[in-house]
């Protein structure tokens, strides 16, 4: 299961859209502050691929989130926020369920710190309502958390619980207060680190602050212990350019100009695995 999480900075970029499903066999398509519509841009993919898609379910309850998935998987809507909405997906070929959690979490910019956390939060708690009413333990989170991975409301207990080491969520579970909390597995803290750019996908030059990092993290995939085997970390990338578009700008940064200000994230399930 291929799938890409885009956030888009509301712009429609169909072209640009269509050749990164077709050059990546894409069969989830994740977009963040996607302004078209997304049901013109689902029709233009089919009129040129052999895999056939459908929109993501949307009862307009969440306005931040849509997105494609191929029509080889069946898709329900479980539950939608402003910011967040949760689906399951079944493989007709493969025999398991999965829950798919995409997010595109407010920014402290736009709400402060204690609502962002409060909106993190409220996200996991979700997430847990909807695995154990469905008695599914495959999750997999992906979007725009605008948290990075070393942030405590990303890998602490009290957030999301995403921890950056596969051996570290070989164990589910861990007490804290004498309360259990499920772990996440969070691979995106590889893509720190590279020795060229682009070292992630969101650049902000605060030029004159203190404590600049100049790259971001804040677009991120995570799953829990039950999918670690089935993730392929080496699968994991940020995705430049397609045929006839390039998403950066001539220093490496994303073109936030003709493209978006955050670049896609690429990551594969090896569903025989799960």
């Amino acid at each position: 299961m291929n799938i890409v999480f885009w956030n888009v900075k509301k712009n429609e970029l169909t072209d640009c859209l269509i050749e990164m499903i077709m050059e990546n066999d894409i069969d989830l398509l994740v977009l963040a502050e996607y302004t078209g519509n997304v049901k013109d841009l689902c029709e233009s993919v089919n009129a040129v691929s052999q895999k056939q898609y459908n929109v993501l379910p949307n009862n307009n309850g969440c306005r931040r989130i849509y997105g494609l998935v191929s029509n080889e998987y069946i898709v329900e809507l479980l539950f939608e926020h402003a910011h967040y909405q949760l689906i399951s997906a079944r493989s007709h070929k493969y025999d398991y369920d999965i829950v798919v959690a995409m997010i595109h979490a407010r920014s402290q910019l736009e709400a402060g710190a204690g609502v962002q956390r409060m909106e993190i939060s409220q996200f996991y708690s979700d997430i847990v309502e909807y695995e154990e009413s469905l008695d599914c333990k495959h999750t997999l989170a992906i979007g725009d958390f605008n948290i990075s991975p070393f942030e405590d409301w990303c890998f602490g207990a009290s957030g999301m619980h995403a921890i950056p080491f596969r051996d570290a969520v070989a164990k589910d579970t861990r007490k804290v207060l004498f309360k259990s909390y499920r772990k996440f597995y969070n691979p995106t803290w590889r893509l720190f680190g590279n020795k060229s750019a682009p070292y992630t996908t969101y650049y902000c030059n605060r030029t004159g602050e203190a404590e600049n990092l100049y790259w971001y993290a804040f677009d991120q995939v995570i799953v829990r212990p039950s999918l670690v085997d089935a993730f392929d970390d080496e699968s994991l990338k940020i995705i430049t350019s397609t045929a006839n578009h390039i998403l950066l700008k001539k220093d490496q940064t994303p073109d936030n100009i003709n493209y978006s200000d955050h670049l896609p994230l690429f990551c594969c399930l090896k569903e025989d695995l799960i």
